[in-house]
């Protein structure tokens, strides 16, 4: 597992979004971060490996995020050539939370 100290965008993206509950959603989110380029061929992988993987038993030193960015870097979904440092979420959380907002009614 990748300490939070050193995570980059990716992977603090993946940590700050419900990629189990609503891979959909994340899959927007992560197109809205500029990670990757909001296309149904690209959507589909993100839900297909998300279903194959959410019952499986992630090894010693694995998670179910890593693997998440493992595949989408393997599969060149990823759009950065390098991904910008996120030490902790901060950026990606404060930005999620944004993003959830935008359908909120307001008062």
């Amino acid at each position: 597992m990748i300490l939070p100290t050193h995570w980059d965008k990716l992977t603090a993206t993946l940590f700050a979004v419900d990629f189990n509950g609503n891979p959909e959603e994340a899959w927007r989110f992560l197109a809205y971060q500029g990670l990757v380029e909001d296309t149904p061929q690209g959507l589909k992988f993100f839900q297909d490996f998300i279903e194959q993987n959410r019952a499986q038993d992630v090894g010693t030193g694995q998670s179910p995020v890593g693997n998440l960015a493992s595949a989408l870097l393997s599969e060149r979904l990823v759009v950065l050539e390098s991904l910008p440092k996120d030490p902790s979420g901060r950026s990606a959380k404060r930005s999620f939370r944004l993003w959830s907002r935008r359908n909120a009614v307001a008062a």
